[in-house]
Parts: structure tokens; C-alpha cells; sequence
């Protein structure tokens, strides 16, 4: 890492976020078929919906995007920048763990069928997509 401020376009980070998200849709997918073909969730079964899964993915990676361009915008440093951006990162993954694990208790009828298999794809999901984003995201220009 950089200790100076190395100039970050938009077009840069655009291209990058795409990247990105490109390749988080296509690794959950393959976990969301591969949990499919598993667990054998009824076909309602929501977070295993694609649907779902590509939304909410490239909504999470434009999210992230966003906030990795505002913090090198506000950081003079791009190491201080990338260094807040790792640990609300981490934060935003944990948190996000938060409805798979709440899923036991849930009375929503689309999260019927749920196993810890499932709760264990599902978060690997976040990680894959979280992991993408942390490799990649500091290395935009």
C-alpha cells in the first residue's frame, strides 16, 4: 500500500466495481446452484432465488464502491483510506451474517426449508463477495 494519495478516477473504479461484481454474481451463483443441488430448498425458498442472489450481490459491490470512493475522496492518505475501508468492511461482513443467522427463528414463509448448510452457504456468499471487493478495490486506479 501507498502511503501517498494516488489519484483515483471514477472511470477507474467504475471499471473495477464491474469487475467485480461480474465475478461475485458468477461465484454465487455457482454456491447458490451448488446449495441447490445440496440441500434441496423448496423452489420458494428466497435467499436461494437467483434473483435474489445477482440483486442483492451487485447492489452489495456498487454499495461498497461507493463507500471506497467517498473514503479515498476524504482520506489524504490512501494507505489511512484503505486501512478504514479493510475494517468497515469486516464490520459490514459481520453484520451481514446477522439474517442468516436469525434465520431459525424467522417466520417468514420464503425461509422455509432453511438447514445450517444452507445458513453456511449463504454466509460464504458474503465472504466470497466481501473478499472480492477487498482484493480488488484498493488495486483501482
Amino acid at each position: 500500500m501507498e502511503s501517498m494519495n494516488t489519484s483515483l478516477s471514477v472511470q477507474g473504479l467504475s471499471k473495477t466495481v464491474g469487475f467485480v461484481a461480474v465475478l461475485s454474481i458468477i461465484g454465487n451463483a455457482i454456491l447458490t446452484a451448488a446449495g441447490r443441488a445440496v440441500s434441496a430448498p423448496p423452489d420458494t425458498f428466497g435467499p436461494y432465488m437467483y434473483s435474489s442472489v445477482i440483486g442483492l450481490t451487485l447492489a452489495g459491490v456498487i454499495a461498497a464502491g461507493v463507500v471506497y470512493l467517498l473514503m479515498r475522496r476524504y482520506y489524504t492518505d490512501t494507505t489511512k483510506a484503505n486501512r478504514y475501508f479493510f475494517w468497515l468492511s469486516i464490520f459490514v461482513l459481520v453484520a451481514s451474517f446477522y439474517p442468516d443467522v436469525a434465520m431459525p427463528w424467522s417466520t417468514d414463509a420464503d425461509q422455509v426449508g432453511w438447514t445450517y448448510g444452507i445458513m453456511a452457504n449463504l454466509m460464504l456468499m458474503h465472504v466470497l463477495a466481501a473478499g472480492l471487493v477487498l482484493y480488488y478495490f484498493p488495486k483501482a486506479r
